[in-house]
């Protein structure tokens, strides 16, 4: 009996043994599951974390480049005014804006009309009197900026065909202003002198 003794122990330790080894294996497997997990939500952070840190190279010093973009291949007369986050009942802000671009659309209907679009706006939204000091507007496409009917800073520009019209907007932070950075401004398509 001492052999059948002597197997049935060899079997009862191999089944204690596989039991052990199969809990062991569960434990592995879920702690690599575990740390799977940990390295995907690392990876995940560091990747918004880079992303974002791309989306802020727009930002070089004082200079912001492409805050606002624009593009229509529509047909016809208009005027593209810029809304800047500026109210002359709040804010005390200068600003310093220029607008590139190319006019293609200005080649079919009058010769005479400007393709390269370069635009500077500059000025001072000034709360204590509510108006708006300083202001010298540069380049193509007739450049002008008013006090809307919201009393938000607007820039202008005219194209007498916006067929295909391409434009970028930058900003240079100036005096007592903030760094404009994209989403700070609206482009509107508006056939309007004024907003």
């Amino acid at each position: 009996m001492s052999l059948e003794q002597d197997i049935a122990n060899v079997v009862s330790a191999a089944e204690q043994l596989t039991g052990i080894v199969d809990t062991k294996i569960e434990d592995i497997n879920t702690t690599v599951n575990n740390k799977v997990a940990e390295v995907n939500t690392t990876i995940s952070r560091e990747i918004a974390r880079v992303d974002e840190s791309l989306a802020n190279t727009r930002v070089f010093g004082r200079k912001s480049m492409s805050i606002a973009d624009y593009f229509v291949t529509e047909v016809g007369p208009t005027n593209i005014h810029i809304k800047l986050p500026y109210r002359v009942d709040r804010d005390h802000a200068m600003y310093h804006l220029t607008v590139e671009g190319y006019a293609y659309g200005a080649a079919h209907d009058n010769e005479n009309e400007p393709r390269i679009i370069d635009a500077t706006f500059v000025g001072y939204c000034y709360t204590n009197s509510q108006t708006h000091l300083n202001v010298q507007c540069l380049g193509s496409h007739e450049p002008a900026s008013y006090i809307g009917k919201d009393n938000h800073i607007y820039l202008r520009l005219s194209f007498k065909n916006k067929y295909f019209l391409t434009l970028n907007v930058n900003a240079l932070k100036v005096g007592n202003g903030t760094l404009l950075k994209q989403g700070d401004v609206e482009i509107i398509d508006n056939p309007e002198a004024l907003l």
